[in-house]
C-alpha cells in the first residue's frame, strides 16, 4: 500500500514539475535560511554558558547621578569594593576583581610583542570562572606578584612549540616569570584577555587603587546558594549612601550582560537583544512565507485535483486515506526541500560567517542541537504547508463535483490566497523600509561632525617599557623630531588615548569637582596630550588656550563641554580659570568642544585632557601623501633607529575609529541579504501563481485577443489584482516599518531623520518587483497566438 502510494505521489509531483520545484525551491531556502540565523541566535544566546557558577556571579556597576540626572552607567568600579563586600554582606560568598591592562609590550630576551588584551586579576578569579589550564596549577594562579600566565595563542606567539613555564618575560616595566598558560577565552563570554598578571602587582604600585576615589576595574561576586540579589542590592544602596555622593552600586547578573548591557566601560562591545529578536522575526517570517507559498499554490491548483479526490471517494477511498496520499506528496516535497536547505546550508556557511563576524562554530553540521532543530523544523515544515491542503482537498464530496457548484470552494480558496498574498508582501514591505533606515543611519553616522579630522593619521604603538619617566620623554622628542623631517609628515602628537581606543585604556576618575563645592562622583574619562594634538585633529578650541609643552603645564587641564556641563560653568568661557580638585588642584586653561570619543551612537563622555609627557602611549602622525605605504616604512625605520630590537606596531586612525560601527554594518548586511531573499521567495510564490492562473485562462486570453484586445491589456488583466493587493500591503507593512524604526534606533544617541518617501520608497520597490514579475508570465501569453490557445481548448 505504501509503495502505491509513493508511486502515485511520485508521478503527481513530477507531472507537474515546474510548479513542485518552485515549491521545493521556496521551501529549500526558507529552511536554509531558519537554520542558519537559529545558528547565530543561539549562539548570542550561549554567552557565559562556559562557566559552571554562572548563574549565581554578579558583575557590580555604578549608576552615575548629576543630582537627580542619570549620567550613565560606568561597569568599572573601585578595588576596595570587592574586599568591602565579602567582609560586610553575609549574601557574597567570593569576589574577584581584574583591571583591564591595555595592550601591552612583552619581551622575551630582546624580542618584542605587542599583546592587546592584558589584564591583571585577583587569583580568586580561577574559583568563579571556568579557565582552563593547559600547564600550571590552577590553585595557586596569580598567588604571587611576580608571576604571569598567558594564553595558548600568546604562548605561541612568544614561544612557538617550546613551554613557556618557567620562562621570564618583561611585561611592560615588570619582570615576571610564567606559571601558567591558559586555553584561549572562547568567543562566547563578554571578558576575555591573552595575559593575566597579579592584581595585586597592581594594587602595589598605585595607591589610589586602596581608596574610594578612582574606578578602574571589574568587580565579580559569587553569592551564597539561595542567597537574594534583591536584597544584595538594598545593602549595596546603603552603601553608596554611605561612602558615595552621586553614585549608586548595582549588581547584576553576568549572563544579562552581552545582550542587555547599555552600560560604558565594557570590557567587550556587547550584543543587542533587540538585533537577535528582529533576526529571529526574519526567520519566523521567511520560514512562513516559503510555507505559504506551498498553500497558494496547491490550494490554487486545487480544482484539478478536486475531481481527482471525487472519484477516489466513490470508489471507496476514506477521508483519511485521501489525507494520507495527499500529505504523502508533500511530505516527499518537504524531503527534497530539506535535502536542498542542508546543501545551500554547507555550500554558504564560510560566505554566512563573514557576513555576520562571528567566530561560530563552522562545523555545524557537527552540532547535536542543529541535527535536533532540523528534525523539528522538518516536521513544523510538513504541518505548516501539507495539512491543510490536505485536509481540504480531501473534504470534498462528490456529489458537489458532480453537480459542478465546487466554486464556492474555490471563492474561499481564493480568499485566502488573496489574505496569505498580502502578508507575504506586508513583511517584504517592512524588510525592505528596514533595510533602508539601517543604511541611512550608517551614512548618517560616518557624515556625522565628529568635532575632529582622523583622516590620513598614521598611529604607532609606543607603550610603556620599562624605561624611566625621563628616558621616554627624550625619546619621544627624538622621534617626534625625526618623524617630522619625512616629507609626507605635517604634524606629530604623543597622547595617552585616542578617539575610537576603547575607554577601558582610560583612566577614570570620580573625585573632580569645582575647588570649595560640595558636589562630586561624576564619572570622568581622562588621559595625556601635548600641545600638537588638537591640531593633528583639527579639534576646536572654544575658549582659553592650548599646552604648552612645558612643565609649566603639570597643574593644568583642558576639558571638553560635557565636563563644563557636569562642573556646573554656564559657558565655556566661565569654566577658564577655575580650579578643580583633580590630582590635588588644577587649574582650567582650555575648553575643547564635544568631540565623539567613541562613536555618535554612544553619548559624550565628559573628558579631562592633561599634560604628562610620560604618559604617551602613542605616536600619532598625521601625513600628507597617497604613497602610505612609502611612509610607513619611514616610519619604521625611523622607529628602529630609536627604539631597535622593539616592535613595531602600527594602525590607521579612522580605521580604529570606523571598528565601532563593525557590528551595525554587519546587522546591515545580514538584512540586506535575507530582505533580498525574503521578496526573492515572495515572488518565487507570485510567479507560481501568475503562471498558474495564465495556464487556467489561456482560452480566455485568445478569445479576447480575438475580439481586439491589445498585449497591453492582457498584462493590465493580470496585473491589476496583484497591485490592489500590494497596495493594502503597503498600507500594513509601513506603519509596521516606522514602528520598528522607532525601536531601533533607541540605542543611538544621535539618529538620522527618516523621512517619508523613504518609507514610501520601500513600498514602491515592492509594487515594481511584483509587476514585474507578474509581467514576465503575462507579456509571454499576450504575445502568444490565440489561435494556438484556442486549439489546444
Amino acid at each position: 500500500m505504501l509503495r502505491n502510494h509513493l508511486k502515485i505521489a511520485y508521478r503527481n509531483i513530477w507531472k507537474d514539475r515546474v510548479y513542485s520545484a518552485i515549491n521545493i525551491t521556496g521551501l529549500a531556502l526558507a529552511t536554509a535560511i531558519f537554520l542558519l540565523i537559529i545558528h547565530y541566535v543561539r549562539f548570542e544566546h550561549s554567552y557565559e554558558d562556559i562557566h559552571t557558577k554562572a548563574d549565581n556571579i554578579y558583575r557590580v556597576t555604578l549608576d552615575i547621578y548629576n543630582g537627580a540626572e542619570y549620567v550613565t552607567t560606568d561597569c568599572e568600579t573601585y578595588p576596595v569594593l570587592g574586599p568591602t563586600m565579602l567582609k560586610d554582606m553575609p549574601e557574597v560568598k567570593n569576589y574577584a576583581r581584574i583591571e583591564h591592562v591595555g595592550n601591552t609590550e612583552v619581551k622575551s630576551g630582546e624580542k618584542g610583542f605587542i599583546v592587546d588584551k592584558v589584564y591583571a586579576a585577583d587569583s580568586q578569579y580561577f574559583s568563579l570562572f571556568n579557565i582552563d589550564l593547559i600547564e600550571g596549577n590552577k590553585s595557586r594562579a596569580l598567588t604571587r606578584p611576580d608571576e604571569v600566565m598567558l594564553s595558548e595563542n600568546t604562548a605561541k606567539k612568544i614561544f612557538g612549540k617550546t613551554s613557556p613555564v618557567g620562562k621570564v618575560l618583561q611585561v611592560a616595566k615588570f619582570t615576571l616569570t610564567v606559571t601558567g598558560v591558559f586555553k584561549d577565552i572562547p568567543e562566547n563570554t563578554h571578558l576575555k584577555f591573552d595575559l593575566l598578571i597579579p592584581f595585586s602587582l597592581v594594587t602595589k604600585t598605585d595607591s589610589t587603587l586602596n581608596n574610594w576615589s578612582s574606578n578602574n576595574n571589574f568587580t565579580y561576586v559569587e553569592l551564597v546558594p539561595g542567597a537574594s540579589p534583591a536584597a544584595l542590592n538594598q545593602k549595596l544602596l546603603a552603601l553608596s549612601k554611605q561612602r558615595l555622593k552621586d553614585e549608586i552600586l548595582t549588581a547584576g547578573p553576568i549572563k544579562d550582560i552581552h545582550l542587555y548591557s547599555k552600560r560604558t566601560y565594557e570590557p567587550e562591545p556587547p550584543g543587542n537583544a533587540g538585533t537577535v529578536k528582529f533576526l529571529l522575526l526574519i526567520a519566523i517570517l521567511i520560514l512562513v512565507i516559503g510555507s505559504v507559498n506551498y498553500v497558494n499554490l496547491t490550494t490554487a491548483r486545487s480544482s484539478e485535483r478536486l475531481k481527482e479526490a471525487g472519484i477516489r471517494k466513490v470508489l471507496g477511498s476514506t477521508r483519511l486515506g485521501l489525507v494520507y496520499q495527499f500529505f504523502l506528496e508533500s511530505l516527499l516535497i518537504n524531503l527534497a526541500a530539506f535535502i536542498l536547505a542542508l546543501v545551500l546550508v554547507y555550500v554558504f556557511i564560510p560566505f554566512y560567517l563573514q557576513i555576520v563576524g562571528k567566530p561560530l562554530d563552522a562545523e555545524i553540521f557537527h552540532s547535536p542541537s542543529f541535527w535536533t532543530t532540523c528534525v523539528l523544523l522538518f516536521g513544523l515544515n510538513c504541518l505548516l504547508s501539507g495539512l491543510q491542503p490536505a485536509i481540504m482537498l480531501s473534504a470534498v464530496k462528490p456529489v458537489v463535483i458532480m453537480s459542478r457548484s465546487s466554486n464556492k470552494g474555490g471563492a474561499r480558496g481564493s480568499t485566502l490566497r488573496r489574505t496569505l498574498v498580502v502578508g507575504q508582501f506586508a513583511v517584504a514591505t517592512v524588510v525592505i523600509a528596514f533595510t533602508l533606515v539601517i543604511y541611512r543611519q550608517l551614512q548618517f553616522m560616518r557624515q556625522q561632525d565628529k568635532g575632529m579630522d582622523i583622516e590620513q593619521i598614521l598611529v604607532i604603538n609606543d607603550l610603556d617599557d620599562g624605561k624611566s619617566d625621563s628616558a621616554r620623554v627624550s625619546l619621544h622628542q627624538a622621534m617626534r623630531n625625526d618623524l617630522l623631517k619625512l616629507p609626507a609628515v605635517k604634524e606629530v602628537s604623543l597622547a595617552g588615548a585616542l578617539p575610537g581606543v576603547d575607554p577601558s585604556y582610560m583612566n577614570t576618575t570620580n573625585n573632580v569637582a569645582l575647588l570649595g563645592s560640595e558636589k562630586n562622583g561624576y564619572n570622568f574619562s581622562a588621559y595625556a596630550i601635548d600641545s600638537s594634538f588638537i591640531p593633528l585633529l583639527k579639534m576646536t578650541l572654544l575658549a582659553g588656550r592650548n599646552f604648552s609643552n612645558s612643565a609649566a603645564n603639570a597643574n593644568e587641564v583642558l576639558l571638553n563641554e560635557e565636563s563644563c556641563r557636569l562642573l556646573g560653568f554656564s559657558s565655556p568661557e566661565k569654566a577658564i580659570g577655575q580650579v578643580i580638585t583633580y590630582h590635588g588642584k588644577t587649574t582650567v586653561i582650555g575648553v575643547v568642544k564635544n568631540f565623539n570619543q567613541l562613536s555618535v551612537k554612544e553619548a559624550q563622555l565628559p573628558m579631562i585632557n592633561y599634560y604628562i609627557p610620560h604618559h604617551a602611549k602613542y605616536i600619532a602622525v598625521k601625513i600628507n601623501t597617497r604613497e602610505v605605504d612609502k611612509v610607513i616604512a619611514a616610519a619604521e625605520k625611523t622607529w628602529l633607529t630609536h627604539y631597535p630590537g622593539r616592535a613595531f606596531d602600527y594602525f590607521f586612525l579612522d580605521q580604529l575609529y570606523n571598528r565601532q560601527y563593525k557590528s551595525d554594518v554587519q546587522f546591515g548586511q545580514i538584512i540586506s541579504v535575507f530582505s533580498f531573499l525574503t521578496v526573492f521567495i515572495t515572488c518565487l510564490g507570485l510567479l507560481g501563481l501568475t503562471a498558474h492562473n495564465i495556464a487556467r485562462r489561456t482560452k480566455e486570453i485568445g478569445i479576447r485577443k480575438v475580439l481586439g484586445a491589445s498585449a497591453i491589456g492582457i498584462v493590465q488583466l493580470f496585473a491589476k489584482d496583484y497591485v490592489k493587493l500590494v497596495l493594502i500591503a503597503m498600507v500594513i507593512g509601513i506603519p509596521v516599518a516606522i514602528w520598528a524604526e522607532q525601536q531601533w534606533l533607541q540605542d543611538f544617541a544621535a539618529r538620522a531623520a527618516m523621512p517619508w518617501w523613504l518609507f514610501a520608497l520601500a513600498g514602491g520597490a515592492i509594487l515594481l518587483i511584483a509587476l514585474i514579475t507578474v509581467s514576465l508570465q503575462s507579456v509571454k501569453a499576450a504575445l502568444a497566438n490565440p489561435a494556438d490557445s484556442l486549439a489546444s481548448e
